[in-house]
């Protein structure tokens, strides 16, 4: 008896040590997970209906069995978002490719991952609302396209949330952005196989505001390069300019974010070759917001 008691308790030392993963970092992992499990799934699908084909080419015809009666279709429940809500591959004018998409449940409205770690560093509060509804896509770059770096153009998602937390959102953007218009991040970074202690320098600024929907914001994020702490001296590249666009029609709020080489905009200045302006990313938002009108309650 003492033995299995013993057991009981190491047991519960050992459950007590255990690091349990946040909500918010386990559905981040999931959707990061999801989204190239699509890719895969995609290509898995492409490859058995081709070998699907081949195989049953000149082989006779059999009858089939009786095909039951189809069951009676059941429709979307009003509150969810409808894919028509998402931005499409022509709204975009830049050359797109594969698109992945996902539905979720009670997610956290997201907007800049590094101004939430200020906002919270700093004590102002950073934790988005939380939806009823989203529906997500990411629009990767067209396979052909050598003109940039491989991988998404941008993410959309769509949230479905209370309109009174729409607009406090707003209010907790502007917030952080003014508690933290530069904020220095430590990090490290691996240089020469040894291990560097970096300083990140950050920026964000709002520079287009009320240019769609009921409401709307783009967010300029600008990372300078990391440098050691040591000595100063550059350790990698500066990071992209990042941007992010927040528009709210009703109760529905859409966060557009670019992806590497997506913008003209960068710290050395515009740069050559296809890339969005802002007046491209306003007019993006404009064509986001005439797509969640149907859907938004009131719908516009």
């Amino acid at each position: 008896m003492s033995e299995d008691l013993s057991l009981v308790d190491r047991l519960h030392r050992d459950m007590a040590a255990v690091r349990w993963a946040e909500p918010e970092e386990i559905r981040a992992r999931a959707r990061r997970r999801s989204r190239r499990a699509a890719v895969v799934a995609g290509t898995a699908v492409l490859a058995v209906l081709s070998g699907s084909a081949y195989a049953t080419a000149g082989r006779p015809t059999t009858l089939a069995p009786p095909v039951a009666a189809p069951a009676p279709t059941v429709t979307a429940a009003p509150a969810e978002i409808p894919p028509q809500t998402l931005l499409t591959a022509r709204d975009v004018p830049l050359k797109t490719g594969v698109r992945l998409s996902e539905s979720g449940l009670g997610e956290t409205v997201r907007v800049d991952p590094v101004l939430e770690s200020c906002g919270r560093e700093r004590g102002v509060p950073s934790t988005g609302p939380t939806s009823r509804y989203s529906r997500s896509q990411t629009l990767l770059r067209a396979a052909a396209d050598r003109t940039a770096a491989p991988g998404p153009v941008l993410t959309q998602d769509v949230y479905r949330i209370d309109p009174d937390r729409g607009r406090l959102l707003f209010g907790a953007v502007s917030l952080l952005t003014d508690a933290c218009a530069e904020w220095q991040q430590t990090g490290s970074a691996v240089l020469a196989g040894r291990t560097v202690l970096t300083v990140s320098t950050h920026r964000w600024e709002t520079p287009i505001t009320d240019f769609a929907g009921d409401e709307s914001v783009i967010l300029r994020h600008v990372s300078l390069a990391p440098r050691s702490r040591a000595d100063g001296k550059v350790v990698s590249p500066t990071p992209p300019i990042e941007v992010t666009m927040v528009v709210r029609v009703g109760d529905l709020v859409t966060v557009i974010a670019t992806g590497p080489d997506t913008l003209k905009d960068t710290v050395d200045g515009i740069r050559r070759g296809p890339g969005l302006s802002y007046a491209d990313l306003t007019t993006l938002g404009r064509t986001a917001a005439r797509r969640m009108c149907g859907a938004a309650k009131p719908p516009c």
